[in-house]
C-alpha cells in the first residue's frame, strides 16, 4: 500500500512515531516536499537517515520549497519504479525528480515537486524550469496523459486561488499545473506546501501532518 504525508522538515518523529505502525513492510510512504532530512550533511543527518532506513517501509519524497538542492545533487542518480530519482539511502530512501511517473502497486503516480520562487530564501533558488515542464509533458505523453494520482508540493493555480490560502496566485508552476489539471485524467490530486490538512473536493486534498492512504 502507498501512504502520503507532507512537509516533515527534518522532524524525525514524524516518520518514526508509533502512530505509523499501521504502515507495514513492503508499504511505501511518500512525503510531498520539504522533506528536510537532506540538509546539513553533518553526522546528525546521517544518523537520522540511518534511522529512517531501518523503518519497515520505504520512504520516497519530492522536493518542496525549502530544500538544500546542492546537497540533493550529491547523491547518485538512479531509476526507481520507472522514475528518474536520487538514491538517498540504498534500497530504502529515494528522491523522485520533477515530472516523473512512478509505477507502484499497479498504479501510476505523477510526481512534481518544487514551488514558484517568490520568497527570499537561500535554499529556495531552484524553482521549476521549462526543462522540468518539458520532461513532465514527455512522461505524461508516454502514459497517454492518464495516471491514477497526482502528487505535488504546490497546488495548481486555480486551487490556490479557490482556497485563497496565499495572496500570491500567479507563477510559472501554478500556470503549468493548471494545464496539467485540465489535460490529465486522474483520480485524485494531493499537495503539500500550505501546512494544512484540508479536504478540498473529491479530487483534491491538501496534506500536512496527517497520513493518507492513496485512494481513501
Amino acid at each position: 500500500m502507498i501512504f502520503i504525508t507532507a512537509d516533515t522538515h527534518g522532524e524525525l518523529e514524524r516518520l518514526t512515531d508509533k502512530k505509523l505502525k499501521f504502515i507495514k513492510k513492503f508499504d511505501t510512504l511518500i512525503v510531498l516536499g520539504d522533506f528536510g532530512f537532506v540538509w546539513s550533511g553533518d553526522k546528525q543527518q546521517e544518523k537520522n537517515l540511518k534511522k529512517i532506513s531501518k523503518l519497515p517501509f520505504k520512504v520516497l519524497f519530492i522536493d518542496g520549497y525549502n530544500e538544500n538542492f546542492k546537497a540533493l545533487e550529491q547523491y547518485p542518480d538512479t531509476v526507481y519504479r520507472g522514475a528518474q530519482a536520487k538514491e538517498i539511502y540504498p534500497g530504502q530512501v529515494y528522491y523522485i525528480k520533477r515530472g516523473e511517473v512512478l509505477e507502484i502497486d499497479d498504479m501510476k503516480l505523477l510526481c512534481f515537486g518544487g514551488a514558484d520562487d517568490y520568497i527570499d530564501d537561500v535554499f529556495s533558488d531552484y524553482p521549476p524550469s521549462d526543462a522540468d515542464f518539458e520532461r513532465c509533458n514527455a512522461n505524461m505523453q508516454r502514459h497517454g496523459w492518464k495516471v491514477d494520482y497526482i502528487l505535488t508540493h504546490s497546488p495548481s493555480g486555480n486551487i490556490n486561488r479557490f482556497l485563497n490560502m496565499d495572496s500570491f496566485t500567479f507563477g510559472k508552476l501554478f500556470d503549468y499545473l493548471d494545464t496539467v489539471a485540465d489535460k490529465a485524467e486522474y483520480k485524485k490530486w494531493y499537495f503539500g506546501f500550505y501546512h494544512k490538512d484540508k479536504y478540498v473536493s473529491p479530487k483534491v486534498q491538501a496534506v500536512y501532518t496527517d497520513v493518507y492512504k492513496l485512494g481513501d
